[in-house]
Order: C-alpha cells, then structure tokens, then sequence
C-alpha cells in the first residue's frame, strides 16, 4: 500500500522520550510537529518522522518544511519511487523549489535513476535561493562519479548552512560513509556528535565508520547512541562485534 494512503493519525501519536519537560500546555502548530519530526529523525526512526511531517500539514497545508520533511523520510526510508511523487506533488504548491528539487534529485539518484537525477540537481542549483540542502544533494548525486567536485559541494553547502551546520555536518559524515570514505565521515560524525549530543544517529553511523576502520572506540560510540534509545535493535546487533586489533586480525584471517 502506498505510503501517501497510510499517513492517517488520531491523537495518539507518540512523542520522544527522555526529552527536556516543557513549562506548560505546548501550541501544537506546524513546527511543533516539525520540531517532533526533527527529533525522530535525530533518534534515527524515520517512520515517526514521516508522521510528525505529515501532522505538520494537517496544521498548515502550506508550510514547506512539512512537504520537504516528508520527502526526505521517504528517501530515509528507502521510498524513492514514493519520494519522486511526493516532491512532484508539493512542487503543485512551491512550483520549482530548490529544496524540492534537490531532495528529488537524491531520491532519483539512490534510485540509479542518474539523468533524472541530474536534471533535477542542474534546476535546482541554478536557482538563485539555492541553499546548504541543494549543494548536499548535488555532493551526492556526484559522489558516486566525481569525488572531488562532490567534496567541493560539501564545502559549499557548510558555509551557507547557518543554523543547519550541525545536520550538514551529519550529512556530509552519512555521505562519505557510503562511499567508503571512513576517514572523513568520522571528521564530519564527530563534529555532529559534538554539536547534536543528544542524537543516536549521529552516534550510531560514527560507530559504524569506527568499526569499519576497527577503531577500538567504536563499542563505546554504540553505547552512547544505546543511552539514548535503548531499544533501537540495529545498534542493539553491533554491541561486541570485534573491533580495533581482533577486527584486523580476523579480516586478514578470512581474506585468505
């Protein structure tokens, strides 16, 4: 079933856990739920998200952040083909908007759909509002084809990102990670961790580079990111994977 069909919501919608108290009755407008939204994807559960997106239009039909949030969850979610059609369908109220463009652009682009991809990257960099979130989609959809302009448009989008630093550093960290670039996606994670302390998906994808590397570090990342949510069953797995000596020995061992 399509996900557009399953965004239905009643009251009972759940709300981070462990979070700061608030001193009163919060106004549940349209960043209310942003800011939910925002705090699932930092916590790494995008389908809480997505529905934190999709309750900030239920308040207003109209906000952006809304209909580009959903996208992006889609795409986290691995919806690609879902995440086109809902650009398309937010671009009926924001004809041509760069972050539209640009969250298409990766959408297409995770889909090896490189043209459309491409396509809707050159639009949305040509535009003149084009912002932190439009040069990161372009690093990726060069990534996999041009390392070195990719890492430019890392650059670029770091120093227009103003208050997004800290999600372009996590996102530029994530980026480099899926290249197999460890190196760099650590110098990025730490910077995310460092500047969104409270996130467990800066946390978790820091210890996966770490690992990777077989960083004798890396088993404590993973049970900072268990702190702060206990539950999540992907970190849950990576707690006692071998790392930092054992790790290259065993390597070694089975590439013989």
């Amino acid at each position: 079933m399509s996900r557009f069909r399953q965004l239905e919501f009643d009251e009972s919608f759940e709300e981070p856990k462990g979070g700061d108290e608030q001193r009163g009755t919060p106004v549940r407008d349209e960043k209310y739920f942003h800011d939910l939204a925002v705090q699932f994807w930092l916590g790494g559960d995008y389908e809480l998200a997505l529905r934190n997106y999709s309750r900030s239009l239920e308040v207003r039909a109209t906000f952006l952040e809304g209909w580009a949030g959903q996208v992006r969850m889609l795409i986290e979610l691995g919806e690609y083909a879902e995440a086109r059609k809902w650009a398309d369908k937010a671009m009926e109220l924001f004809p041509e908007h760069p972050d539209l463009l640009a969250a298409k652009a990766v959408a297409a682009a995770r889909d090896a759909m490189w043209q459309d991809a491409m396509a809707c990257s050159d639009a949305a960099i040509g535009k003149p509002n084009a912002g932190a979130r439009v040069w990161m989609s372009r690093a990726e959809v060069l990534s996999l084809r041009n390392r070195a302009v990719a890492e430019t448009c890392i650059t670029n989008a770091l120093s227009m990102a103003g208050v997004l630093k800290p999600f372009i550093h996590l996102e530029s960290g994530r980026l480099f990670m899926r290249t197999g670039n460890y190196y760099a996606a650590i110098e990025h994670l730490n910077l995310a961790v460092r500047l969104l302390p409270r996130s467990a998906l800066a946390w978790l994808e820091l210890s996966k580079c770490q690992m990777a590397l077989g960083r004798d570090e890396a088993n404590v990342t993973l049970e900072q990111c268990l702190k702060l949510r206990p539950d999540w069953d992907e970190a849950r797995i990576m707690i006692g994977r071998p790392t930092g000596w054992l790790r290259r020995l065993r390597a070694r061992i089975f590439r013989r």
